[in-house]
């Protein structure tokens, strides 16, 4: 609509620049018409034509414009230049209604698509008896080109008056359509970084954006209730299941003493304690900010991770397998980063997958410190390094081996409380490196 009203308004425009070109010429060419008949009445009625063709070389070769004198009878009696032919249609017509004492009309619009001369015509009179006619052929290509450069000029301004009505228009009503639908993009992102409860707006809406609110907003609803239910499975099955465990394992530890295969389930009982342990854990590490609290101390990683490890050189070394201890850097990272819990997943995992010697170390990289386990193992293939991490995921070669696959859920989930995050990588020589980066705090002090 913009565009159509914008060249309705620029045709008569386009009209009136062309035609006020052909008629700015054409008056100041008249004057000059006027001029040679005026001069041409003497010669005409006596004869001597000679200062009257002087006259006409020399105004040629001032404006460029060849000029011709014609008696009543439509003969050339002085040009600028040889070979008038005076039956040329638009000379002829023009001689045709001079000669009969009439003013030609205005030439037509000087379009720059146009070529040819414009003939401009007038009577040579004495005493109102016409003598002949004064012609000028005055060529039309610097008026066209002039022509052409109004009508570019109009033409970008059309344009730009159409790129400001939209910019200033157009461009607000389509961001105000598309509002909602920015909503609803803003929503999801939210969703997908765990903020659950996340809504939008559907009053005011066209009913077709209103439906898919509702329905969006019906979909999260479903999704924050079945997130709920999960925690609260987990932390009620976790709750209901310590006490009986704590209670089972009071009485299987006083027949341990008697009975070894009664030993023998006191380990399972603890084992089934731990995966309560982890699953409680697990609940707790979905809600955003949980344990979080801003107040307390940075944690020096590294030597949390070297307090930890005294416990589990003593396991390592009673399973006659070797524990090396390496690069062992100062990082502050946050406070409730649960490190025991991490590096005990850790460790456990490559003592039954992996293959000794198993190295732990402590780096920093940038804006993150690094721990790093790794283990000389068969390693994982590039499909399952990219499920490290999933709950109730383990790798095809371990199914048989004990386990829950809940190990490294609980470490990511943990690294992820503080912002970190778990990476799984093949090292050179072979085996597995799993590295919890988590962000370094600038202001710690080692």
């Amino acid at each position: 609509m913009v565009v159509v009203l914008a060249i309705v308004a620029a045709v008569p425009l386009a009209n009136f620049i062309a035609t006020g070109a052909s008629r700015t010429l054409f008056l100041s060419r008249s004057n000059d018409a006027d001029w040679f008949a005026t001069m041409a009445e003497s010669p005409l009625q006596t004869g001597d034509i000679a200062n009257l063709r002087e006259l006409a070389v020399r105004y040629q070769e001032l404006y460029n414009t060849p000029v011709f004198v014609v008696d009543v009878d439509s003969r050339v009696v002085a040009t600028s230049r040889s070979g008038v032919d005076v039956t040329e249609p638009d000379i002829e017509v023009a001689l045709a209604s001079t000669l009969a004492g009439r003013l030609p009309a205005e030439p037509p619009a000087l379009w720059p698509w146009r070529t040819g001369e414009m003939i401009v015509a007038r009577p040579v009179v004495n005493n109102g008896r016409v003598l002949g006619a004064a012609v000028l052929r005055v060529p039309t290509e610097n008026a066209r080109d002039q022509v052409q450069r109004s009508l570019l000029l109009l033409l970008g301004g059309l344009l730009i008056s159409i790129g400001a009505i939209v910019v200033g228009i157009v461009r607000p009503i389509t961001r105000w359509v598309l509002r909602p639908l920015k909503d609803l993009d803003n929503a999801t992102h939210q969703i997908t970084r765990g903020a659950l409860d996340t809504r939008v707006s559907t009053d005011g809406r066209a009913p077709e954006l209103r439906r898919l609110g509702d329905s969006f907003n019906s979909m999260a609803l479903s999704l924050h209730q079945a997130r709920q239910r999960e925690r609260e499975f987990v932390a009620d099955a976790s709750h209901q299941l310590r006490t009986p465990l704590t209670s089972a394992r009071i009485h299987i530890e006083g027949l341990s003493r008697l009975s070894p295969t009664a030993r023998f389930a006191l380990s399972d009982i603890d084992r089934l304690g731990r995966i309560v342990q982890r699953l409680s854990r697990l609940a707790g590490s979905d809600r955003p900010g949980a344990d979080a609290d801003g107040n307390e101390e940075p944690l020096d990683l590294a030597q949390a991770v070297k307090e930890r490890l005294v416990g589990w050189k003593a396991v390592y070394a009673a399973d006659d397998l070797e524990l090396i201890i390496g690069e062992m850097v100062p990082g502050g990272v946050a406070p409730e980063l649960e490190v025991d819990d991490i590096l005990d997943v850790l460790l456990d995992n490559a003592a039954k997958y992996g293959a000794p010697p198993v190295e732990v170390s402590v780096t920093r990289d940038g804006t993150e410190v690094v721990l790093a386990v790794r283990d000389h193992g068969l390693g994982l293939g590039s499909r399952d390094l990219k499920k490290v991490g999933e709950r109730f995921w383990r790798s095809a070669h371990h199914r048989e081996m004990p386990g829950t696959g809940l190990g490294l859920a609980i470490v990511r989930s943990e690294a992820a409380r503080v912002g970190g995050r778990v990476v799984a990588r093949p090292p050179i020589g072979g085996g597995l490196v799993i590295e919890v980066r988590v962000p370094l705090i600038d202001d710690y002090d080692a």
